[in-house]
């Protein structure tokens, strides 16, 4: 597995927002996390991209865990609730500065990423006065600088309307077949996912439930109609 978890725990006080969860993700798989609001699904997502420390249990990436993890954290790269963009400058600008921070300075590098994510025409349009779904779009363009082998996206079609979603489904698609950028996706809605997915994990008070690929959910769904 590209990504596993062992009881992977987060508590505040004497509530457990993540309960010793188990999960397996396949490298090359889209794995989507599915749970109503208050799941645990942004918590589970903050301590696999590092940015909040697990109570207890293991997280082990690309074969590397606990300490070892320094490692292999430049090999993922996140998009967890909005994306941190400034309103007052272009697309292009935004992602020109977090290319210098991992020290590229290629205007093609940054003009591909701007296709890649549907915005090669916004021109010198301020980021403030675009529309959620473009914002959404940039905000993984920003997550793909660096090549990241695993992005994680913490509920990115939640708001959008349904050509965004179609859309964005479209992006997430070309990045895992075209760059085989393995993907960790979350949702309060199964159907939002049910095109793209090719595993699932669901989570509920912040146990993991089960967790199936998305042929044998299928299996599932028929043998109860």
């Amino acid at each position: 597995y590209l990504l596993a978890t062992h009881g992977l725990t987060k508590q505040f006080g004497h509530h457990k927002a993540v309960d010793h969860v188990d999960l397996h993700v396949k490298k090359g798989s889209i794995y989507g996390i599915i749970g109503r609001n208050g799941a645990g699904k942004t918590t589970f997502l903050k301590m696999i991209s590092g940015l909040s420390q697990p109570t207890s249990g293991e997280i082990e990436m690309f074969g590397y865990k606990n300490a070892q993890l320094k490692n292999v954290r430049s090999r993922i790269s996140c998009l967890i609730e909005s994306p941190g963009l400034y309103g007052n400058m272009s697309a292009y600008d935004n992602l020109a500065v977090k290319c210098r921070l991992f020290g590229i300075n290629d205007k093609r590098y940054i003009e591909n990423i701007l296709k890649t994510v549907g915005l090669s025409n916004v021109g010198k349009k301020k980021t403030k006065h675009f529309s959620l779904g473009m914002k959404q779009r940039l905000g993984i363009g920003m997550a793909l600088v660096g090549e990241p082998d695993l992005l994680l996206l913490d509920e990115p079609i939640n708001g959008l309307d349904p050509e965004g979603i179609v859309e964005f489904r479209s992006i997430l698609l070309e990045l895992n077949r075209q760059r085989e950028t393995t993907i960790l996706i979350s949702s309060h809605i199964l159907s939002e996912l049910s095109n793209i997915a090719t595993h699932y994990g669901f989570l509920d008070q912040g146990r993991m439930l089960e967790q199936v690929s998305a042929g044998r959910l299928s299996e599932k769904c028929r043998a109860c109609l």
